[in-house]
């Protein structure tokens, strides 16, 4: 990975550009005595008269640990104990957060819907859907979308929970741990010029439905609205329901747990 791609990461966990610089660089010292704030803006090009304010406040953060005087030098703390020590502290504060919003009378808010255009979008909100699942998966999805989406099928793949996969063309590897329905346009003109939809239900709780194209304006739907919920659930259904009737599997395994909302269960 790249030091700019390291400096963005850090930085979403609430470093500045200049914080992170200061950090990596001593990160990356082969030395034992760490570096003055001198040396900390040489290595890392951060101004050399903010190098000291930058290195203190990186030490209020728990990331840089000072020895010494005359000069002050400045060691990186470990990564996993400071991360570690991130994560502790960002878990208080939502906690807390959350405890204060809950203190704040309800209001009645209708559900949110979402509108998400750009292709890498779609891909990435489908991602965080799935990794998210704790019940069931619901995909309705090509062979592109699928590959795209390889590593983080694999990452739920062994979960306790329900998931099936519909999918209209040909697949050459099917995703593990999927109960796979999959159609074969070979020979159906019509298909073969159809655009590429996605369809994903996580939980029954939450889908995503629309466009999936690399250059297009998608306009793909995300909601929790449970109507919604249901709509694509059941499209899912309909098209299972006709590839078992037309191939003679049995698809009631698959599709009773899908119709638990419906059902009230």
């Amino acid at each position: 990975m790249t030091e700019e791609a390291l400096v963005g990461q850090l930085s979403e966990l609430g470093l500045t550009r200049n914080q992170a610089l200061a950090y990596l660089s001593l990160l990356t010292d082969d030395g034992d005595q760490g570096l003055t704030g001198y040396e900390v803006g040489t290595r890392s090009g951060v101004p050399r008269s903010a190098a000291y304010k930058v290195l203190h406040q990186l030490q209020d953060h728990g990331a840089v640990i000072a020895v010494g005087e005359d000069p002050q030098r400045f060691i990186a703390a470990e990564p996993q104990r400071w991360l570690d020590r991130v994560k502790r502290s960002t878990i208080v504060k939502v906690d807390n957060v959350a405890s204060a919003l809950d203190s704040l009378p309800a209001r009645s808010r209708p559900e949110p819907l979402w509108i998400v255009r750009r292709y890498d979008d779609v891909i990435a909100r489908m991602a965080e859907m799935i990794l998210g699942a704790q019940e069931s998966v619901y995909l309705s999805l090509w062979a592109r979308e699928l590959e795209r989406l390889d590593d983080v099928l694999r990452q739920v793949a062994d979960r306790d929970i329900h998931r099936v996969l519909h999918c209209p063309e040909r697949l050459e590897t099917l995703p593990k741990g999927f109960s796979c329905w999959v159609d074969d346009m070979e020979g159906d003109k019509a298909k073969l010029g159809w655009s590429h939809k996605a369809i994903v239900v996580v939980d029954r709780r939450e889908a995503l439905v629309g466009g999936a194209e690399p250059d297009a304006d998608n306009d793909a739907v995300w909601t929790t609205n449970a109507s919604l919920v249901d709509v694509a659930t059941n499209h899912m259904i309909l098209d299972i329901t006709l590839q078992a009737r037309a191939t003679g599997r049995d698809c009631l395994d698959d599709v009773a747990p899908m119709m638990k909302t419906e059902l009230g269960g």
